[in-house]
C-alpha cells in the first residue's frame, strides 16, 4: 500500500503559552487538495507553518511520502510554504526568480532553462521572462510566485490565503493557474482561507478549524449540506436554523414533522438547511409571507415569514414574488440536517 504524500497525525501546536491547535490529523494523496477554513486567529497559518517546519510541535507526527519529517528542518521536508503576498526578488527577472530554487540546489544550467521554460509556459508568463517583478500586474506576480514554488517539484505545497488580496477577476485567474499547475505536477496541497467560495472551488476536502481542532473534515458537497454540528453550521453561514425537539424518530417544530435517523438523540434539536431546500410550491404544506427580496451575485433569495420564523428561501422557477406576497412553500426534507441542541437560534 502506497504511503500518503502528507500525513499529519495527532499534531498539537501551542499559541505562545496558550494550548493552540490540538490533535490535528489528516492524510493527503498525490494531487489531492485540502482547504482549511477558519476565522482569523483560528490557527490556520500556524498549522501551515508547523507542517513546513517553521513552528514547533507540542505533540504529533508529520510524514511526507512515508518519511518521518517531524524533526527535520524546513529545507529538508520536501514541502514549500507560499505566503499570501507574492515575495519575489525585486532585483531578479521573472526567469531568475523561478530559477532560484533550482540554482541553489545545484541543477545544471541546461536543466534550469528547460524547467523554467516549462513552468513559465504553464503559468502563461513565457513572454515575460526578462521582466522585473515591479513591472508585473498583481495576477502576474501571483502566477510567478506559484511557478517558483513549483520549481523544485515539492511533494507538498502549502498555500496561505493565496487569493485573499485579489479582486474577483484576478481571483479567477490565479485559481485557474493554481488548479492547472497542480494537475500538471501533482503535489499534495494544503490551502488555508476564510473564503467559503474559494474553499468550495479549490477543495477536494475541506476542514473546518474551530476551537483549535478540526470540527469537520469532509468533501464540499457533504460539508455544506450536512454540517456535523451547530458550531460548524453557524461558521458556514447556513441561513436557516429552526429550533424544535426530537422524539419517536422525528423532529417536531414549526416546520411540521421531519423524520430523523433512529440514532438521533431525543431532546432539544435544531433543523439546519440552506435556502435551496425551501421554495414556493402550490402543493406545499407551509404558508409564508415574503418580507424582502435580495438580489446578489449568486442569484435571488427571499426572506419569508413562516409561522413567525423568518427563513431564507429560493424563489423557484416562476416569477419572483414581491414583499407582502403570500404563498405555499415546499420544504425538501431530505436536504434538512437535524442536529442535537438549540443554543441561540
Amino acid at each position: 500500500m502506497t504511503a500518503p504524500t502528507l500525513e499529519v497525525r495527532g499534531v498539537s501546536v501551542p499559541f505562545g503559552d496558550a494550548p493552540g491547535l490540538r490533535d490535528i490529523g489528516f492524510a493527503l494523496d498525490p494531487g489531492e487538495r485540502l482547504v482549511v477554513l477558519g476565522a482569523s486567529g483560528a490557527g490556520k497559518t500556524t498549522l501551515l507553518r508547523a507542517i513546513a517546519g517553521l513552528a514547533p510541535l507540542a505533540a504529533g507526527r508529520l510524514t511526507v511520502g512515508g518519511h518521518d519529517v517531524t524533526a527535520r528542518p524546513a529545507e529538508s521536508r520536501d514541502a514549500v510554504y507560499l505566503h499570501q503576498t507574492p515575495l519575489l526578488f525585486p532585483h531578479l527577472s521573472v526567469f531568475e526568480n523561478v530559477a532560484f530554487p533550482l540554482r541553489i540546489r545545484g541543477y545544471r544550467d541546461s536543466e534550469v532553462r528547460a524547467s523554467v521554460a516549462e513552468l513559465l509556459e504553464s503559468v502563461r508568463l513565457e513572454g515575460l521572462a526578462g521582466r522585473r517583478p515591479h513591472t508585473l500586474s498583481g495576477g502576474q506576480k501571483h502566477r510567478a510566485a506559484l511557478a517558483r514554488a513549483m520549481a523544485a517539484r515539492p511533494a507538498v505545497l502549502l498555500l496561505d490565503e493565496p487569493l485573499s488580496a485579489l479582486d474577483p477577476a484576478l481571483r479567477d485567474e490565479v485559481r485557474a493557474t493554481l488548479l492547472s499547475l497542480q494537475a500538471r505536477y501533482r503535489p499534495a496541497m494544503v490551502i488555508v482561507t476564510h473564503d467559503l467560495e474559494d474553499a468550495a472551488v479549490l477543495g477536494d476536502r475541506i476542514g473546518i478549524l474551530l476551537g483549535g481542532t478540526l470540527a469537520q473534515l469532509d468533501q464540499p458537497g457533504r460539508l455544506f449540506r450536512r454540517p456535523a454540528s451547530l458550531a460548524v453550521a453557524r461558521f458556514l453561514g447556513v441561513p436557516n436554523l429552526v429550533a424544535g425537539s426530537v422524539s419517536a424518530s422525528q423532529f417536531e417544530s414549526a416546520l411540521g414533522p421531519i423524520p430523523v435517523e433512529a440514532e438521533t438523540p431525543r431532546g432539544p434539536a435544531t433543523a439546519v438547511f440552506g435556502s435551496g431546500a425551501l421554495h414556493p410550491d402550490p402543493c406545499g404544506s407551509l404558508r409564508g409571507v415574503v418580507r424582502s427580496v435580495h438580489h446578489g451575485p449568486r442569484g435571488v433569495t427571499l426572506r419569508v415569514d413562516v409561522a413567525g420564523i423568518e427563513l431564507e428561501a429560493a424563489p423557484g422557477a416562476g416569477a419572483i414574488p414581491d414583499p407582502g406576497d403570500e404563498f405555499s412553500l415546499g420544504l425538501e426534507r431530505d436536504r434538512v440536517t437535524v442536529l442535537p441542541g438549540t443554543g441561540d437560534v
